[in-house]
């Protein structure tokens, strides 16, 4: 449904991360009892300090998007270092929109982060349909390129994480 806004999406949203020409770091989810949790790949000492469901605006408007969900002020530890649910309760203290029926099948999770002081954006794209033929263990998440990842392998795509 939007493969041709994802690179695009991706590319801005990361780009204040990750040097030109590196290649995208994708973000993991996974179903975890009935919510669904998003691994976003972090910088060490980066922190999450808010979350979104964002999809195309059905007006086609270039790069107008329309949220569907998002809160802030992350509850835990492993909110704010990238793992947390989205459309619930459990890792966000402040729902600022309530998603308005179901997830749908896919969508884009942008978060705000903090690193040294200084905001930065990430973006995730989830397709729910790869979970359909997953089978995940306790640390595995699927990214929507079909690949089982865990959390460490998440985070290691990011060139912050890669060993000299």
């Amino acid at each position: 449904m939007f493969p041709a806004l994802l690179a695009g999406v991706a590319m801005v949203a990361l780009s204040s991360c990750i040097p030109p020409n590196v290649p995208i770091a994708y973000s993991g989810f996974r179903m975890e009892g009935a919510g669904l949790l998003v691994a976003m790949p972090l910088c060490p000492g980066e922190t999450v300090e808010s979350a979104e469901i964002v999809v195309p605006r059905k007006d086609k408007k270039e790069g107008s998007f329309e949220t569907l969900w998002s809160a802030r002020e992350p509850r835990t530890a492993e909110a704010r270092g990238g793992v947390f649910q989205v459309n619930g309760p459990d890792s966000f203290a402040t729902v600022t929109k309530e998603l308005s029926g179901t997830l749908p099948d896919e969508f884009y999770v942008d978060t705000r982060q903090v690193r040294d002081g200084k905001e930065v954006n990430g973006s995730g794209y989830v397709d729910l349909t790869e979970l359909d033929s997953a089978e995940l263990r306790d640390d595995e998440f699927i990214t929507h390129k079909d690949e089982v990842m865990t959390r460490t392998e998440i985070n290691a795509q990011l060139p912050c994480n890669k060993k000299k």
